[in-house]
């Protein structure tokens, strides 16, 4: 199975074109990327894929591996974490874009009395705290197309804006949780031709504060909580059928976890590793979702 997952995403980087080796580089970038995603695949450190001793004979086929030291180095690279962001780009890109994206977050933990110190303590539900760090992200269905990694403590609506305006597709609809529900969000999702879908808390449901609320606020409002609801108990049938397309994002979440991106391994700590860590896994997880649905790449032509 692990080898099957290598030799999809060998056709994936083969599908568009990047650099080869350069001068006194006795490996290239895409061929870096694969050493580290294979130890991704298997759930190992960067040391255990430069062991050739842990390859099929057919995956590696004669390929010298590069030593632990140079993975380190190779992987601070910016060609390398380029190459890495283009290949997650292709894949989702093959993917067709929905009308309706989803927006939300979960937890990526370390232990309690973890040494680093980038990862925060913050809020998992109520009365539950723990360390580390939370994956923002916007999902096409279930595949991840735009994230961040920010500290644990950092709220949804502090992250959000930044991913709201990056949103694609020429206009649509942007669904997320109440945590979203601000004036910030609103603005950004409109900026990029989208009504963010977040709705309001409980005791702000029936409140429409013109002076103090963007119009997309107050639609998202309006979509959510109808004032036809109170009157004649009849709900906007629409707007909850578009906040029930959150389901695909908490499908895609529950993937993740059960593929390793949940508790951190031990040798990933730092925000660095950690980033590095979380693109394999998105990109691993979007060619699942590309072979799903039937997307297959095409070898690029020079």
């Amino acid at each position: 199975m692990e080898a099957n997952v290598y030799r999809a995403m060998c056709r994936w980087l083969a599908s568009f074109a990047h650099a080869g080796r350069r001068k006194r580089e006795q490996f290239t970038d895409a061929w870096v990327i694969m050493v580290y995603l294979w130890s991704v695949i298997n759930d190992r450190p960067v040391c255990w894929a430069c062991d050739a001793r842990n390859w099929p004979d057919k995956l590696l086929d004669g390929s010298p591996l590069p030593s632990d030291s140079t993975m380190s180095t190779r992987l601070r690279t910016v060609g390398v974490l380029q190459l890495m962001e283009r290949l997650l780009t292709a894949i989702t890109d093959a993917m067709p874009v929905p009308l309706v994206k989803t927006i939300d977050s979960k937890p990526l933990l370390v232990g309690a009395y973890s040494k680093d110190r980038d990862a925060k303590r913050g809020r998992l539900a109520t009365r539950q705290f723990a360390r580390g760090y939370r994956l923002h992200a916007v999902c096409h269905g279930r595949a991840v197309r735009t994230w961040l990694v920010a500290p644990l403590n950092e709220n949804d609506s502090t992250i959000g804006p930044k991913l709201l305006e990056r949103l694609e597709g020429g206009g649509g609809y942007g669904v997320g949780d109440n945590a979203y529900d601000t004036n910030d969000c609103h603005g950004r999702a409109a900026s990029a031709g989208h009504q963010l879908v977040a709705p309001a808390r409980f005791k702000n449901r029936h409140v429409r504060d013109a002076k103090h609320n963007r119009p997309e606020r107050l639609r998202a409002l309006d979509l959510l909580a109808s004032p036809l609801e109170t009157a004649c108990g009849e709900p906007n049938a629409f707007g909850i059928a578009l906040y029930n397309a959150r389901e695909p994002a908490e499908s895609c979440f529950g993937e993740l976890s059960m593929r390793g991106l949940n508790y951190l391994p031990a040798w990933v700590r730092g925000p660095r590793r950690v980033a590095l860590f979380t693109a394999a896994k998105l990109t691993l997880h979007a060619q699942r979702c590309a072979e799903r649905s039937g997307v297959k790449p095409v070898r690029w032509k020079s």
